[in-house]
C-alpha cells in the first residue's frame, strides 16, 4: 500500500473518532445535563422556577378610575298616604311640574272623639220636684245625650321628587289608605349610571362626590354630582333584572352597564340628555403626594391601610414584612411605611397563581394577587 493511501486511512479514521466523541457529547447533554454547577457543587432537579423579584421604586401614582355606563331617566316616585281617609284637596293636578317638598295632596281622616265626661246633677231638696202641670211627674226628666261631633285631622302630603305629577288614584273625597299610594311623580331628571368591580370600590375608599361625564358626539364633557356607590352586596346592576325589582325612587339601571355594584351620579338640569345614551364616567378618587415608594400590586397582600409584602434579604431569603399603604391606581400601591426605596421585594404573593401554586409554609394555594 502506497503512502497516500495510508494517509487517506488515518485521516478518516481521525475524523471518524472526533465525530464519535462530539456525538457522545451530545447525547450526554440532552439526556443527563450538566450535574455540577459553576463551583463544582453537583446541582438536584428541583422543578420550581427561582420567585421573581421587583424593586421598590419612587414614583408619582394618578388614582383615576374610568367607568363605562349608560345615562338612564329617574324611575317615577310614588307619593303616599300615611293616614286612611278621603281625598280632600288637591294642591297640584295631573300634569304639572312640581319641586321636591312643594305639597301635592291633603287627606281628611276622621277620628273617634274623645268620649264625653258624665254631668253630676244637684241632689233634690225633699218636697223640691219640678211640677208645673200638677200631674205628679217630673217636667226636667233626663233626655238621652245627642252623639258627639266627628273630629277630623288634616294631613298634608309633599312631593317626594322634582318632576311631572302622574294621574291621582282617588277622586276627591275618594278614599285612601294608609301607605296607600295616591300618585307618582314622574322625575324629568336623569342619571349617569355605571357598575365596578368590587376590588375597584377600595380606589374611592376616599368617597369622591362627582365625576366627569363624556358622551361621544353629545355636549362637551360635564361635571355630575352626588357620586353614589350601592352599599356592599346590596344594589347590583344586571341586565336582566326585573324593572319591578328597582328600589323605589332610585334611578334605573338597565342594559349596557354590565353587572356589578352600582355607581351613579346625578346629570345637571342644564345638559341636555336623553334615556339611554352610552357615558363615559372619569372619577379622580386621589393622587399621591409627590414622588413615593411604590411597588406592583402584586407583590402585596392588602390594598388599604395594612399590607404585607415579602421583602428579599442579600442572601435571596425573602421575609414576610408588614407595611403601610396609601393610593393605588390598579397596577401600583403607594408604600408610605415599612419599605424604602431599592429594596427588593418578591413580584408576586408566594402562593399566588403566578407563583404556580403553593408553598411549603402553610399558606393558601392558588391565592389571588392582591386579594385582601
Amino acid at each position: 500500500m502506497s503512502k497516500t493511501a495510508v494517509r487517506r486511512v488515518l485521516f478518516k479514521s481521525f475524523w471518524a473518532v472526533i465525530g464519535l466523541v462530539i456525538a457522545v457529547s451530545l447525547f450526554k447533554l440532552a439526556f443527563t445535563g450538566s450535574t455540577q454547577d459553576a463551583d463544582g457543587a453537583p446541582l438536584t432537579p428541583t422543578g420550581k422556577i427561582p420567585p421573581e423579584e421587583v424593586v421598590a421604586e419612587k414614583g408619582t401614582i394618578s388614582n383615576a378610575l374610568t367607568v363605562e355606563g349608560t345615562i338612564v331617566i329617574d324611575k317615577p316616585v310614588s307619593a303616599t298616604s300615611s293616614v286612611t281617609g278621603v281625598l280632600a284637596h288637591r294642591f297640584a293636578e295631573t300634569g304639572a311640574r312640581v319641586k321636591k317638598g312643594d305639597k301635592l295632596f291633603q287627606v281628611r281622616a276622621e277620628e273617634e272623639p274623645a268620649e264625653a265626661e258624665p254631668v253630676e246633677e244637684p241632689a233634690e231638696e225633699p218636697g223640691n220636684v219640678d211640677d208645673a202641670t200638677g200631674d205628679g211627674d217630673r217636667d226636667d226628666a233626663p233626655v238621652e245625650p245627642l252623639p258627639p261631633k266627628p273630629v277630623y285631622h288634616w294631613y298634608t302630603v309633599v312631593a317626594p321628587a322634582t318632576g311631572i305629577v302622574g294621574n291621582y288614584a282617588a277622586e276627591l273625597m275618594g278614599e285612601v289608605t294608609e301607605d296607600g299610594v295616591v300618585v307618582s311623580i314622574r322625575p324629568t331628571t336623569f342619571h349617569a349610571v355605571g357598575a365596578i368591580s368590587p376590588l375597584d370600590r377600595y380606589r374611592l375608599a376616599s368617597n369622591p362626590d362627582e365625576a366627569t361625564v363624556t358622551i361621544e358626539s353629545g355636549p362637551k364633557p360635564f361635571t355630575c354630582t352626588d357620586l353614589s356607590i350601592g352599599d356592599a352586596a346590596t344594589e347590583t346592576i344586571t341586565s336582566n333584572e326585573p324593572e319591578g325589582e328597582m328600589m323605589e325612587g332610585e334611578p334605573g339601571a338597565e342594559g349596557d352597564s354590565g353587572a356589578g355594584a352600582r355607581i351613579s351620579c346625578l346629570v345637571p338640569e342644564k345638559v341636555t340628555v336623553f334615556d339611554g345614551l352610552t357615558m363615559t364616567m372619569a372619577i379622580d378618587a386621589g393622587k399621591s403626594d409627590g414622588d413615593v415608594v411604590t411597588i406592583p400590586v402584586t407583590a402585596v397582600t392588602g390594598l388599604v391601610g395594612d399590607g404585607t409584602v415579602w421583602v428579599v434579604g442579600e442572601d435571596g431569603t425573602p421575609t414576610e414584612q408588614p407595611v403601610k399603604l396609601g393610593v393605588t391606581d390598579g397596577k401600583l400601591v403607594e408604600v408610605t411605611s415599612g419599605l424604602k426605596a431599592g429594596d427588593s421585594v418578591l413580584r408576586y404573593v408566594p402562593g399566588s397563581k403566578e407563583t404556580g401554586g403553593g408553598t411549603d409554609d402553610g399558606m393558601i394555594e392558588e391565592m389571588p394577587a392582591g386579594e385582601m
